[in-house]
């Protein structure tokens, strides 16, 4: 609760946000601060300094990597930004409690939604695959890089989505090479590396023409999987690129960088979430790629000035010792969640993210009615209203659960595959969700040091 910050960290957050007015001047920035307020989130005395947007001309100059380091240089702590609602410098005051040193990946995560790890204070951080952007994945060998992909396959897998890889050294995630949900063979050199992003390129061109066929012009995936479930047609899973030891594949076939530029922004489109990993990222390399993605994850890193260029300061004083522990540029501090590379190697066994109730449903209307499934059918079985079953069926549809069956009426059916799925795989209980970070509570501090700015 916001009574229970200190007086000396209620003075601490004063003299920081006294500072930050010269900081922006010294840099020829008019230091338009609108509020500073103090807050708790897991655990932590945040300071959020506020910046009117409406007197901002060029954002990009107040989110410079360069700007945020000398502030953070200068007050002596670690500040994030965030851009997301407005324009806000997230100082720490406190020191974030301690975060576990492993955590395995919990194997029930809900549908369409990607788990990344823990936050101090013990909340599961988890969003849609959508909302989480490509990504850069930056560690040093045994930083827990490594574990971080074979996760993030793991859960593409737990999603039905398709795959693209990129595992120059052949030791992130071989045990999939010879895995369905693969659109092209696992690449294990720089050219087929590019010949991978060449695939990537021809996914988004082929559903370019049928987002053209949709007759509203659907935006992105999920208005176009909306409109192919009502014109009886399959909706389009995503799909999961990964470059890794990505400059390496740069150095040696510098192609790709004009393919990665237009895949960046046709993939957010179309459905395609990449992830460019590596132990190093050079400013030549990170220069662009900082364009492109939405997501930064520092594990240890060799210098501080890479950890200043991914606007994940500190990771390189990760410990040595602390694999899976990360920095992000969205969420400060996170323990990411290990997954064991048996689960992948026996990859066939990876489960759909069917919960226990969706599995019954579809195994009792393929037992007792043919595999049609129909509303009064689920209202009757669960004794929920016919406004939550339609919200269930539409959900189930959008994923390729179910289908409409030209040759019943259109009625809906269970899909061979969703079929296939539960005759191998019965889903295990889902952990009950964790929750985020409450709304804040937010304290407003005054400084007579500094003018606030309406």
């Amino acid at each position: 609760m916001v009574t229970a910050i200190s007086n000396r960290l209620q003075r601490v957050a004063q003299g920081v946000a006294a500072r930050l007015p010269g900081i922006l001047s010294r840099r020829n920035l008019e230091p338009v601060f609108s509020e500073f307020f103090l807050t708790e989130c897991d655990g932590m005395i945040l300071l959020i300094a506020s910046l009117n947007t409406n007197k901002i001309r060029f954002l990009e100059h107040y989110t410079d990597t360069d700007l945020v380091h000398q502030i953070s240089t200068e007050v002596k702590m670690p500040i994030f930004v965030s851009n997301h609602s407005g324009l806000r410098y997230v100082a720490v005051l406190s020191d974030p409690p301690q975060l576990p040193r492993k955590i395995d990946l919990p194997l029930g995560t809900a549908p369409d939604q990607v788990a990344l790890g823990v936050k101090p204070g013990g909340q599961i951080l988890s969003l849609p695959w959508g909302r989480m952007g490509h990504v850069i994945a930056a560690g040093m060998t045994g930083s827990g890089k490594s574990i971080y992909l074979r996760s993030m396959v793991y859960q593409a897998l737990h999603n039905n989505m398709r795959l693209l890889v990129a595992d120059i050294d052949q030791a992130t995630v071989p045990m999939i090479a010879n895995h369905p949900a693969l659109l092209a063979p696992l690449a294990s050199t720089p050219g087929d590396a590019l010949n991978l992003v060449d695939r990537a390129l021809a996914e988004c061109n082929q559903r370019a023409d049928l987002f053209k066929s949709a007759p509203d012009y659907p935006e992105n995936l999920e208005e176009y999987n909306r409109y192919a479930v009502s014109a009886q047609l399959p909706p389009l899973s995503r799909v999961l690129v990964i470059l890794d030891e990505f400059p390496a594949i740069v150095t040696a076939a510098p192609a790709i960088k004009t393919q990665i530029a237009s895949l960046g922004w046709r993939g957010r489109k179309f459905g395609l979430s990449i992830i460019f990993s590596a132990q190093e990222f050079t400013k030549e390399i990170t220069g662009p790629l900082r364009d492109q993605v939405s997501t930064v994850i520092c594990f240890h890193v060799r210098s501080a000035d890479m950890a200043r260029r991914l606007n994940c300061m500190g990771a390189e004083h990760i410990p040595v010792t602390r694999p899976g522990l990360a920095i992000t540029d969205r969420w400060g501090p996170v323990q990411t969640f290990y997954v064991n590379k048996t689960l992948l190697s026996a990859s066939d066994s990876v489960k759909p993210a069917f919960t226990d109730q969706e599995r019954l449903l579809f195994e009792r209307a393929i037992a007792e009615n043919g595999a049609q499934l129909t509303r009064e059918r689920v209202m009757t079985w669960t004794g929920v209203s016919e406004w939550q079953v339609r919200r269930w069926m539409d959900s189930w549809a959008l994923r390729g659960w179910i289908a409409k069956d030209a040759m019943r009426n259109n009625a809906y059916t269970v899909t061979p595959e969703t079929r296939h799925a539960l005759s191998n795989h019965p889903t295990p209980p889902s952990p009950s969700n964790q929750p985020e970070c409450p709304p804040a509570v937010l304290q407003p501090i005054k400084t007579e040091k500094q003018e606030v700015h309406s």
